[in-house]
């Protein structure tokens, strides 16, 4: 029986064998670095989560108080302390954090009044920073081929300690005759200690994601 062969004369089956022991050969070679598709999934997350600005707002307030008859409010500054950080407390500070108040409360239906005398409610608000220190982790590696089943490569870690300040934003909210706190509301990472924020983006997005919890439930359950 005539055997089939190829061009340079090397059997049909002779030459499906060696490309198959060729295909399975190159399909044992590990891949070199990650997955892209895999790469591309973590960065599309990671660069959701950055855009997805959250200020890990509390609240608290007196339930014995019937916030729905709050409509008008006065903005009070408060008071200049003497050595405080200049990072919490400035003029400029101050002039975004009023603004960013009256829009947001103004945009959801309160009513600012000129005087402290025809408000249901005074506006008032403190800035606390914090000194902490942020330790980071990372690992890499470098990849390499493997051979039965064993990945041959290097994996190399890195520590970053970094120092920080922690801002908190607090809004108070007052009884205009006693002065006495109604309302309580706080949020961090609102106010920048070492990042501009000149048109006040970042001050109205937290001010208002604070002020999205007043009134509190008409029912006092716990925020």
């Amino acid at each position: 029986m005539a055997r089939e062969t190829t061009l340079d004369n090397t059997p049909v089956s002779a030459r499906a064998r060696v490309d198959g022991r060729s295909a399975s050969t190159i399909g044992n070679v590990g891949r070199i670095g990650p997955d892209p598709i895999r790469f591309l999934v973590v960065l599309a997350l990671a660069i959701g989560l950055a855009g997805c600005q959250t200020y890990n707002v509390q609240t608290d307030w007196d339930s014995s108080i019937a916030f729905d008859g709050l409509q008008r409010f006065y903005f009070v500054e408060p008071p200049v302390i003497e050595g405080a950080d200049p990072f919490a407390d400035n003029s400029l500070l101050r002039k975004r954090v009023r603004f960013a108040v009256e829009t947001v409360l103004e945009d959801r239906g309160f009513r600012l009044v000129e005087s402290p005398d025809e408000a249901d409610f005074l506006v008032t608000y403190a800035v606390i920073l914090d000194d902490q220190v942020r330790v980071d982790g990372i690992s890499s590696s470098a990849g390499g081929l493997r051979r039965r089943g064993i990945g041959v490569g290097h994996v190399y870690s890195t520590t970053n300690v970094r120092a920080y300040q922690e801002s908190t934003l607090i809004l108070d909210l007052l009884d205009p005759s006693s002065e006495e706190l109604l309302w309580r509301g706080w949020g961090t990472g609102i106010v920048g200690t070492r990042s501009r924020d000149r048109r006040g983006e970042q001050m109205e997005q937290g001010v208002r994601a604070i002020l999205e919890k007043f009134p509190p439930p008409s029912d006092s359950a716990d925020d």
